[in-house]
């Protein structure tokens, strides 16, 4: 997801649950990774479970897991399911 163009988008991904294909839960997002490709910034993790909040909170110290964007199935009103 290039967040040029619809920088609003990564604030909707922001603590919804997160769920691999079986359904099985992973954790909610509390943050999100994103890196530089030319002239946009696109998004490249989701950091999810309580690591990442952790991190959010309180800085580095614990391991975070983070989901490769490119591992996204659908993002919908019931949260974000992955292929795992």
């Amino acid at each position: 997801m290039e967040l040029s163009e619809s920088p609003g988008a990564v604030s909707e991904l922001l603590g919804r649950p997160v769920r691999d294909q079986t359904g099985r839960s992973l954790g909610r997002v509390f943050e999100v990774r994103a890196e530089w490709q030319g002239d946009a910034i696109v998004l490249a993790e989701l950091m999810v479970g309580s690591g990442a909040l952790w991190r959010r909170l309180r800085g580095p110290g614990r391991s975070a897991r983070g989901i490769p964007w490119e591992a996204v199935v659908e993002v919908g009103a019931a949260g974000i399911r992955v292929h795992r």
